[in-house]
């Protein structure tokens, strides 16, 4: 089943990645309280829990420091960690970065 959602969902799946990774969420200092660690990171937030309220996930902005997405009800959960902000773009890159690579 799993093979055959991503399969039929690929392009989609594709999409939302690249659009991801396209937000420049590197953290900058910011005078907003709502958003601690600046206006992108909290862009790239808001996009990952859009996108888990569009594929009908109950999702929780917890003070701009983090967030997520679950799905089910019980005593027990299962938890991925991971995080959205990158390191400040240096050096030399051979595709251009926060842009969509396309082959």
């Amino acid at each position: 089943m799993t093979n055959k959602y991503i399969d039929e969902n690929k392009d989609e799946i594709i999409k939302k990645v690249q659009e991801l990774i396209q937000i420049p969420s590197v953290q900058s200092n910011t005078e907003n309280s709502i958003y601690p660690f600046g206006d992108s990171i909290n862009n790239a937030l808001e996009y990952m829990l859009n996108l888990g309220n569009d594929l009908g996930f109950r999702t929780k902005n917890v003070d701009g420091y983090c967030g997520y997405i679950e799905f089910g009800k019980g005593d027990e959960i299962i938890g991925i960690i991971g995080h959205l902000d990158v390191v400040p773009v240096e050096g030399n890159w051979t595709y251009p970065p926060f842009s969509r690579f396309s082959s």
